[in-house]
């Protein structure tokens, strides 16, 4: 059974793109706009080199406990600033989720598929 790769990408740039336009229209100051892309960008890092580590069979323990503190951290930051942002209270929802949906696409995008393991295109 043949998977498609379009729910990822959807949920990939869907969540991206809530993210990325709806704090740049709800933050007024240009810091915060930086600050929470910052936060997307160590957010989709950190789970790229995981992934991309995993793949590979490179992940060791440590690498591994580093990855999950930083993804810790980066989730810490992201609610304390959309916690103090000036935001209504649907969006100090909205814009987690967004960053977890996109997260969550990344991961599928990255996860490889069954076929290519067993050497089937």
């Amino acid at each position: 059974m043949k998977t498609t790769r379009l729910l990822p990408w959807i949920l990939f740039f869907s969540g991206m793109l809530i993210y990325v336009t709806g704090l740049w229209w709800a933050c007024p100051l240009l810091s915060g706009k930086g600050y929470f892309l910052g936060v997307l960008m160590t957010g989709m890092f950190v789970t790229y080199a995981y992934q991309r580590a995993e793949n590979l069979d490179q992940n060791d323990e440590r690498f591994a406990s580093v990855c999950q503190m930083v993804a810790l951290i980066t989730v810490g930051l992201l609610l304390v600033g959309v916690w103090n942002a000036p935001l209504a209270p649907i969006e100090i929802g909205l814009y987690p989720a967004a960053f977890f949906v996109c997260l969550i696409g990344q991961v599928l995008l990255l996860r490889p598929r069954q076929n290519e393991q067993n050497g089937e295109l």
